[in-house]
């Protein structure tokens, strides 16, 4: 297990040195954050509290999966990769062993997920305006594939505008998304939006074999629709080790994804320029404006995972908050209550390791390896498990929103988050 000492610059705490090389950050910005952070909430030793408790979870986790106290870091992604197999096994016999190729395959995973977290009622685009924005540009790669050449009324009288929204994602060209489709966007209004449940769907199989077509093997068979209230599953022929497991929690964190921005669309209804609010918002992109340097504490708001397009990404190691990982905190807490009703998945393995991590020695230099069940199982989910390509974005964004919610709480990250996210930054 990397121990503090190994961390712990010229005179430095070590708590500071460890939380440091685990946000990827500088001591100097830990310092700063902290001294300030304290002053605002009043709370000392917070950063002292976060460590200790991600080292006894490391060496409570490791004597779990039967490992000697400083094992390579090798020997702990492959451990903990086991754990998800073993994780994703039960789920597959508690799921009635689901075949993800058809519609029925996926529903018992789907009833269980709606059962979790209930009805949850948005503020979401309406079906005739979504109908509506078809008709104003007809999406042609999609009408080719269904076999109505350029009859747009002929295929919204016959197929789901659900489904064919869903499609957008997979099948229709990104530059002409952003171009044409769209553009069309800043002429909505609060009126062609509806409180209505939020639907997770299935898409019927000819939509796998579609998706293959434009997509081949890379096929991301879900995504969601925050503006439409859809969480949607494209069906699989190919089913790999880490599936149900990965629809799991990423059908959850969509859920909560997409009632997250529910919440934030409705309250920029009330703004004389809701339609470029919402749009700004669906491009998902961090600001790129540089943080106050004052007296106040600032932190950005980074609303996707950054280190997926560039680990060295500087905004990485200034303070940030997430949504995403937020969304993935609230789908933990979920899981959580399904480990409890059901101990015998060993689903509570994963308990409070979403922001644990840790260095481990790797051909004489450190490694570091997060514990986190949705780092570890998208690593799973992928054709090859390769410790090289083995996944940490969650971990460390997890880990800045947790220093984040020590001081303030979560309720008022959540809040701090939705009225700022236009902003790119709180200011504290």
């Amino acid at each position: 297990m990397g121990k503090s000492r190994s961390f712990k610059g010229k005179g430095m705490r070590p708590e500071i040195s460890k939380i440091a090389k685990l946000l990827r950050t500088s001591e100097k910005v830990v310092l700063d954050l902290e001294k300030k952070m304290e002053k605002i909430s009043g709370k000392k030793g917070v950063i002292q509290k976060i460590v200790q408790e991600n080292d006894e979870k490391v060496k409570e986790k490791l004597k779990e999966m039967n490992l000697k106290p400083d094992p390579a870091a090798e020997e702990v992604f492959k451990a903990l990769i086991n754990k998800v197999k073993e994780t994703d096994k039960v789920l597959l016999s508690k799921f009635y062993k689901p075949d993800f190729s058809a519609e029925s395959g996926c529903r018992s995973l789907i009833n269980s997920v709606k059962e979790l977290v209930g009805d949850l009622a948005g503020f979401y685009l309406k079906e005739e305006k979504a109908k509506e924005l078809f008709k104003l540009n007809p999406p042609k790669q999609i009408m080719n594939s269904l076999g109505y050449g350029n009859d747009v009324e002929k295929m919204l009288e016959k197929e789901d505008i659900f489904e064919l929204f869903a499609a957008l994602r997979f099948v229709e060209d990104s530059r002409w998304m952003n171009e044409v489709f769209f553009k069309s966007y800043k002429n909505l209004t609060k009126d062609d939006f509806e409180k209505r449940n939020l639907k997770v769907l299935v898409l019927p199989e000819k939509w796998s074999g579609i998706g293959k077509k434009f997509l081949g093997k890379k096929l991301h068979h879900m995504s969601h629709l925050k503006e439409l209230g859809l969480v949607f599953i494209i069906p699989i022929t190919e089913q790999f080790p880490g599936e149900i497991v990965y629809l799991f929690f990423m059908t959850l964190h969509y859920i909560h994804e997409t009632d997250w921005y529910s919440n934030l669309f409705e309250k920029y209804s009330q703004k004389h320029d809701f339609a470029k609010r919402m749009i700004e918002v669906l491009r998902v992109e961090a600001s790129s404006m540089p943080l106050p340097d004052g007296i106040k504490a600032s932190w950005r708001i980074i609303p996707s995972y950054l280190a997926k397009k560039d680990k060295k990404d500087l905004r990485l190691a200034e303070p940030h908050i997430n949504p995403e990982a937020l969304f993935f905190t609230k789908t933990a807490q979920v899981i959580q209550k399904f480990a409890q009703r059901f101990p015998e998945t060993g689903l509570d393995f994963w308990e409070s390791l979403d922001v644990v991590g840790d260095y481990f020695s790797s051909n004489d230099s450190e490694t570091l390896i997060s514990f986190d069940l949705f780092d570890n199982g998208i690593a799973l989910q992928q054709k090859r498990v390769d410790f090289e390509l083995k996944y940490l974005y969650h971990q460390q964004e997890a880990l800045w929103n947790k220093v984040f919610m020590e001081y303030m709480g979560e309720e008022m990250m959540d809040k701090l988050m939705m009225d700022n996210l236009d902003k790119g930054m709180v200011v504290l």
